[in-house]
């Protein structure tokens, strides 16, 4: 490899180098408002979102839901008619 080439892949890595630099620095001086930003988007959804599960249980995962029980079903289904089942243990 010669002179220039040696060279032009220093200066090459010396411009990356400065690059990440300069995005770090940017990205470490927003930190602060994305942080705030983010913190009072978070207190608005928390404080004006509505319940929409009515029937939560008391006992459990509170993240838990019984979507056969909804009110608001369109279809319905029908039952099923000469189902046979078989053991799977035999």
């Amino acid at each position: 490899m010669s002179f220039w080439g040696i060279v032009g892949l220093v200066l090459l890595a010396v411009i990356a180098l400065s690059m990440l630099f300069a995005f770090f620095h940017i990205f470490f001086m927003l930190l602060p408002a994305i942080i705030v930003i983010a913190l009072v988007i978070w207190l608005i959804n928390h404080f004006t979102k509505k319940d929409d599960i009515p029937n939560t249980p008391s006992s459990g995962s509170s993240s838990w839901y019984d979507w056969r029980s909804d009110n608001n079903t369109q279809t319905k289904r029908k039952k099923a008619r000469n189902v046979k089942t078989k053991d799977v243990d035999k």
